[in-house]
């Protein structure tokens, strides 16, 4: 073992499961959330009749009941999606940065 083997805290290895096990879990959630929706649709328009009748009159009344019915299935999926993909895409990028640090302390090494 090496003395830059000793000072680092953080296993390689796992900082690459993390982020897999992210993305997995994101695209899970996108999908868990586009069945949501699907599942919400289908029931709407099955019961359109009941569906229409407790409406409000407005226009703009309808379109916001139709908006809170559909932007927890959607928004909440696709919130975790991002921040998930955006923490996986962090951690390679932070991998990156540690990877040419260590190519650099290399280089140096060899050249001395």
């Amino acid at each position: 073992m090496s003395e830059k083997e000793n000072t680092t805290f953080h296993n390689e290895d796992a900082v690459f499961r993390i982020a897999m096990w992210s993305n997995i879990v994101s695209w899970i959630a996108l999908a868990l959330s586009l069945l949501t929706f699907t599942s919400t649709m289908y029931s709407i328009i099955s019961n359109w009749a009941m569906v229409s009748q407790s409406l409000p009159p407005g226009g703009l009344e309808k379109i916001a009941a139709f908006a809170g019915v559909f932007s927890d299935p959607i928004l909440g999926g696709v919130f975790v999606f991002l921040v998930l993909r955006g923490l996986s895409q962090g951690l390679y990028l932070l991998m990156d940065f540690y990877m040419d640090e260590e190519d650099d302390d290399d280089d140096e090494e060899d050249n001395a």
